[in-house]
């Protein structure tokens, strides 16, 4: 079985980690709504039964993340959301796992469609061979996957990482490097069994075949086609629910 090329999102298993994500899925979850304040000190070290070097490394950890704030005389307060750093790794790693924003997926799709074609048009004019030959490669582990769900949502993650890497812009590659918890799940939800996974091959060999050729303004059309798709999957699937 030919192996993913690219890197887990696993995370440390570090205690103030183990905090700080903790802490972060319930303030994903509502469990500590927006503009409330965290349980005293006291309260939290005693119930992770961590030291409180480790409770406030967690702190200043969701503090970075825009979802924290400590103020003294008033505790720390969880932030608005618009406060948050949405393309934070653990914080759309939180949000996608939890499933508490249900149009997470189609506005990150919205946002794929805006990106993904540029980058397919950089690829097509300034990828290497080697860059081509990742998508190629993530789009045979798709093929020979077809039929094994967890399989085919990394190798489909890993085909539009690829692009994103082809188009030889280190910022663009470093958003697939963000968003691929977030591009996994999208996947999964949009393709929920093997007969959907066998629908969407074709898009995705279309976008490849104008990569090859090195027609960048058909593999940004054909990539528009394959996120319209998606997108259409996604609200169908959320009507459904």
């Amino acid at each position: 079985m030919i192996k993913s090329t690219f890197l887990s999102t696993t995370r440390s298993g570090s205690k103030h980690s183990q905090v700080s994500s903790d802490l972060g899925r319930r303030i994903v979850l509502g469990l500590y709504p927006v503009e409330s304040t965290l349980p005293p000190e006291a309260d939290l070290l005693a119930e992770f039964g961590v030291s409180r070097p480790v409770l406030r490394e967690a702190i200043k950890t969701l503090e970075s993340k825009g979802m924290l704030e400590s103020r003294q005389q008033r505790g720390i307060s969880v932030m608005p959301r618009d406060r948050w750093n949405f393309l934070d790794m653990d914080v759309l790693n939180w949000i996608v796992h939890s499933r508490a924003d249900p149009q997470m997926l189609m506005r990150l799709t919205e946002v794929r469609m805006i990106v993904e074609p540029g980058a397919c048009a950089l690829a097509a004019k300034f990828g290497t061979e080697f860059g081509l030959s990742r998508i190629e490669e993530a789009w045979q582990r798709m093929e020979a996957c077809a039929d094994d769900a967890q399989l085919y949502v990394e190798a489909d993650r890993d085909f539009h990482i690829a692009i994103l890497m082809a188009s030889g812009n280190e910022y663009l590659a470093a958003v697939g490097t963000v968003i691929s918890v977030a591009l996994q799940a999208s996947v999964e939800r949009t393709n929920p069994a093997a007969v959907n996974n066998r629908d969407s091959l074709p898009a995705h060999f279309r976008i490849l075949k104008a990569l090859r050729r090195r027609n960048g303004t058909l593999a940004a059309r054909e990539s528009v086609r394959q996120l319209e798709e998606a997108l259409e999957r996604l609200k169908a699937r959320e009507k459904d629910r």
